[in-house]
C-alpha cells in the first residue's frame, strides 16, 4: 500500500499542478485581452482608449479661453464670458425685445426717451438706418448695431424682415411710449 499511496499523491500533486498552470494561461490570456497595455488585445484597448479621449476632448473653437476673472461686490466670481454676455446686454434698452412679447412689468420705469430707443432697437437689430441725428449717433454708439438699410428701404420690407414678436412689441411700446408723453418722444432736441 506504501507504493500506491505515493503514486496517489504524486498524481494528485501532477493534478493540482496542472490545474494550477492551466487557471495561469488563462488569467494571462485575459490578461492580454483586456489590459490596456496588453499584447495581443492591444489595438482594441488603446482604440477604445482613445476614443474616449476624442469624445471628451475640447473642439478647437473650445480651446481659446478667457484669462479674467472677475469677483463682484456680493463676492460671487464671474467670467469674462459671463461678464461679456452681461455688457452686451446692457448694450440693450431691452435685450430679448426680439424673442420674448413683452408685458407692462418688463418696461416698468422707463422714459418715453428709453421706450422710443427701445422700440427704435428693435428695427436697428435687423440693419436700419436712422434720419434722426439723435438715433443714428445712439445706435452706432453700440457694439452690436450694423447699419445696413437706408430708413426708406427698410421700411419697404420691415413687414418681411421684422417677426410677429417683434412687430407686436413695437406697437405695445409706441403704445407705452405715447401714454407717457402725447405725440411720443420728440427726436433731435
Amino acid at each position: 500500500m506504501g507504493e500506491n499511496s505515493t503514486k496517489n499523491a504524486i498524481w494528485k500533486c501532477a493534478c493540482a499542478l496542472l490545474g494550477l498552470f492551466i487557471v495561469l494561461v488563462l488569467a494571462g490570456t485575459a490578461l492580454l485581452f483586456f489590459w490596456p497595455a496588453g499584447g495581443i488585445g492591444q489595438g482594441a484597448g488603446k482604440t477604445a482608449s482613445k476614443t474616449e479621449l476624442q469624445a471628451v476632448a475640447p473642439a478647437e473653437d473650445e480651446m481659446q479661453t478667457k484669462s479674467s476673472i472677475q469677483i463682484g461686490a456680493s463676492g460671487e466670481v464671474t467670467s469674462a464670458a459671463e461678464t461679456e454676455d452681461a455688457e452686451l446686454s446692457a448694450d440693450y434698452v431691452i435685450p430679448d425685445s426680439n424673442t420674448k412679447l413683452l408685458a407692462d412689468a418688463d418696461i416698468e420705469g422707463l422714459s418715453a426717451q428709453q421706450l422710443n430707443y427701445a422700440r427704435n432697437e428693435i428695427y436697428a437689430r435687423h440693419g436700419r438706418m436712422f434720419d434722426s441725428d439723435e438715433l443714428q449717433k445712439y445706435f452706432e454708439s453700440k457694439s452690436w448695431y450694423k447699419a445696413q438699410y437706408t430708413a426708406d428701404e427698410f421700411d419697404q420690407q420691415s413687414d418681411s424682415v421684422l417677426t410677429d414678436t417683434e412687430k407686436k412689441n413695437a406697437e405695445f411700446l409706441r403704445e407705452a411710449e405715447n401714454n407717457i408723453q402725447p405725440g411720443g418722444y420728440q427726436l433731435d432736441q
